[in-house]
């Protein structure tokens, strides 16, 4: 990993160093700042967010209680400007400065719970068998009619495997947030909300590091691609409003199938989806502020800590 301790004075000649990605790499990090006369108590430390190539970094960092801050790469990208080559020890500068430039505004990072961590990882496992699972039953259905009989056989014992595997996933997801209270009570409390089954529950418990990273649902809304933005400019430009890209597409799909069994079965939604129905509002639209209704609700429950509770008006 490559290191650039940031001096305003010096600029692109601030000292750098060249450090193995591992325990004895991060030991020589702090006598190479010592040697730098910094106290590395005082240093806030600045990386593009990486996922699994950067958290034994994290990792060190949380247990030295060093203050650090794990930046989106395409935050960081794009407030390089214009850019002309690239390689890591002016990456590593970049970033420095950044850092300096922003650091009153920056929001120091903090690796969710190892319990957290450990929903994530069954999570993911099962998003993955899922997706194998899939894959087998559009293969089946593709090919039917002229498998033959001994590689269907083989097939259903695949999607029996993968089955198996999920039921195991499940329950080993269960096993472990009844085993931390505060995931037990937000898990219950999130579930309690009409279309909101278990992946979803998680995937909410995951993404919000069991509800501490996000304020308010506006916000989870927002991370998700469901919160609508303006874009228009001047008296010229007047664009659709619309959802942005740059989001967690993932906590959107899967937050589509509970807002469907949500219109179904929750009569407040099925009456509020009918009405926006008859005033012209595209399908998208209506199910898009359906999941946003349901991020809100999420919050208000885990924050009032009381399940929810259908309005009998509504139906």
């Amino acid at each position: 990993m490559d290191f650039t301790l940031y001096n305003p004075k010096e600029q692109k000649k601030s000292v750098h160093t060249k450090l193995d990605n591992n325990r004895t790499g991060f030991k020589q990090l702090s006598k190479w700042l010592r040697k730098m006369k910094v106290d590395i108590k005082e240093v806030l430390f600045c990386m593009e967010h990486t996922g699994i190539y950067g958290l034994e970094l994290s990792v060190f960092f949380e247990e030295q209680g060093l203050a650090y801050s794990a930046i989106s790469p395409l935050e960081m990208k794009r407030s390089f400007g214009l850019t002309r080559g690239k390689n890591d020890k002016i990456d590593s500068f970049k970033i420095s400065r950044y850092c300096y430039l922003h650091a009153s505004e920056l929001e120091l990072t903090h690796l969710p719970s190892k319990k957290v961590q450990g929903l994530k990882v069954l999570l993911n496992e099962r998003m993955r068998v899922v997706k194998m699972q899939t894959v087998e039953k559009q293969t089946m259905t593709e090919l039917k009619g002229i498998s033959s009989e001994s590689s269907v056989k083989r097939a259903n014992k695949r999607l029996a495997a993968f089955k198996e595997q999920i039921d195991e996933i499940e329950k080993d997801i269960e096993s472990l947030i009844n085993k931390d209270e505060s995931l037990k009570k937000n898990y219950n409390l999130v579930k309690s909300i009409v279309g909101l089954g278990m992946v979803n529950t998680v995937i909410f418990l995951v993404h919000t590091n069991n509800f501490t990273n996000f304020s308010d649902g506006r916000k989870y809304a927002c991370y998700g691609g469901i919160a609508p933005f303006e874009y228009s400019s001047g008296t010229s430009i007047r664009g659709k409003t619309r959802v942005s890209k740059l989001a967690n597409k993932s906590v959107k799909a899967n937050l589509t199938q509970a807002a469907r069994s949500a219109v179904q079965h929750d009569p407040e939604l099925k009456k509020y989806y009918k009405r926006k129905e008859k005033e012209g509002k595209e399908h998208g639209v209506i199910m898009n502020a359906i999941k946003f209704k349901m991020i809100l609700r999420a919050f208000a429950v885990v924050k009032r800590g009381t399940p929810y509770v259908k309005f009998r008006q509504a139906g």
